[in-house]
């Protein structure tokens, strides 16, 4: 089979980028955020993007499950009518499982993706190193946990376990997560709780992902695209379910991470 060139993801590219103007932006969900009931805040979300199902009524968790569960079905629908290339379509489905998803991209050959699914990665590993060295597991428990693949060697992770927050930092001063560190680490060592960490290293993702914005022909911008989306859908459900249980206003602010536009 002719191995496929960029020029043939034109049409599938052109179709992205058509939708891209209707993702819905940070600021959408974060003034949604600040409405006092869920019918209002939806209504900012749906005037703000596209959905199949246009300006349904939701009124529970029930409603809400299945809205996202039809949306994330025409989002793969999506996917697959565009693409061409079977294996970024099984990449797309299983980038929730980085490190088989990265064997497979590195078939591939797509140094974008394979990048991204590689920071993934790293950033899970981060996550578990925080919540292990929170939870005060052992350093066996958490070495069965890591991933490997990363651009962060597992071993730096395993030695840095007994050091503190900051020192840690140190050793990735040089990485391309130090900044994304502190500020988790901060919030996490001030209040306790890991809910910087999980909104910076979403944010790290994502604009990551923006790079894709800038090319032109290739599979990258329908990853992209498709990827922003399912975030998209994780900020409704977010949205959703923290109305749903009356959660403050600030507190929901504070969980809404960077979006692709």
């Amino acid at each position: 089979m002719r191995r496929m060139s960029r020029l043939d993801y034109a049409y599938a590219v052109g179709r992205v980028r058509a939708l891209e103007n209707y993702l819905v932006a940070k600021p959408s969900f974060m003034e949604a955020a600040g409405e006092k009931n869920l019918s209002s805040a939806l209504k900012i979300i749906f005037d703000s993007g596209q959905f199949h199902q246009e300006k349904i009524e939701i009124e529970d968790s029930e409603k809400l499950d299945e809205f996202l569960e039809k949306e994330e079905s025409v989002l793969l629908d999506l996917v697959l009518s565009i693409l061409r290339e079977k294996g970024i379509e099984k990449i797309v489905l299983g980038v929730d499982q980085p490190d088989r998803a990265l064997k497979l991209s590195q078939e591939l050959k797509i140094p974008f993706i394979t990048k991204y699914l590689r920071h993934k990665i790293d950033l899970g590993n981060l996550k578990i190193f925080c919540r292990a060295k929170y939870l005060e597991l052992s350093l066996d428990k958490l070495e069965r946990l890591l991933l490997k693949g990363g651009f962060l060697d597992v071993k730096v992770l395993l030695e840095s376990f007994d050091l503190s927050y900051g020192e840690i930092g140190e050793k990735l001063l040089a990485s391309a997560y130090h900044s994304a560190w502190i500020l988790a680490t901060d919030e996490l060592v001030e209040n306790e709780t890991f809910i910087a960490l999980e909104r910076e290293f979403e944010n790290f993702l994502m604009i990551y992902l923006r790079k894709a914005k800038y090319i032109v022909f290739g599979p990258e911008p329908v990853f992209a695209y498709a990827l922003a989306k399912k975030r998209e859908l994780q900020l409704f459900r977010l949205l959703g379910v923290g109305k749903l249980n009356q959660i403050p206003a600030e507190m929901l602010k504070q969980r809404m991470s960077e979006t692709y536009v």
